[in-house]
């Protein structure tokens, strides 16, 4: 078997957000690499009820399950909020550099740049745009013939 590639992304990237299409000079994210299709850049790390104190010192007393229960709650919103990407890491990981992006007088060329100088609703949309790119898999074919 042979694998032939039908598509693979391009390591430039022209985010669509804030009419950048539309520019004359589009601003671009150059990639470095993309995510391995299991990497997802978590926030925070995952909290386990198991390894905490009130699973420990359960007993049979009614504090201690409503103190499991209030455990077990925050645990899941805690969970939940670390579930989220973080964004600067993965820029930091991934892309290379930014070209052709001005905000406020500041040329944007790193990723430090990206999140230091524009507004956290800017760099968020932007930044989504980009992780669900850099997210898309190549596709592929296979072909039953070896070509010699």
């Amino acid at each position: 078997m042979v694998l032939k590639s039908l598509k693979q992304k391009s390591r430039n990237f022209i985010f669509k957000s804030f009419d950048n299409m539309e520019s004359d000079n589009p601003a671009k994210i150059i990639f470095s690499r993309f995510p391995l299709p299991d990497e997802n850049f978590p926030a925070g790390n995952q909290k386990s009820v198991l390894d905490s104190g009130a699973f420990r010192t359960l007993d049979d007393s009614p504090e201690s399950r409503e103190s499991l229960v209030d455990h077990i709650i925050e645990n899941m919103i805690s969970n939940i909020a670390n579930n989220r990407i973080d964004y600067e890491r993965f820029f930091n990981e991934c892309v290379e550099k930014i070209e052709d992006l001005v905000y406020d007088g500041h040329d944007i060329k790193s990723a430090d740049d990206f999140f230091r100088h524009l507004p956290d609703e800017a760099s968020f949309t932007i930044a989504q745009e980009a992780y669900a790119y850099a997210k898309e898999a190549d596709q592929f074919i296979a072909s039953s013939d070896k070509k010699k």
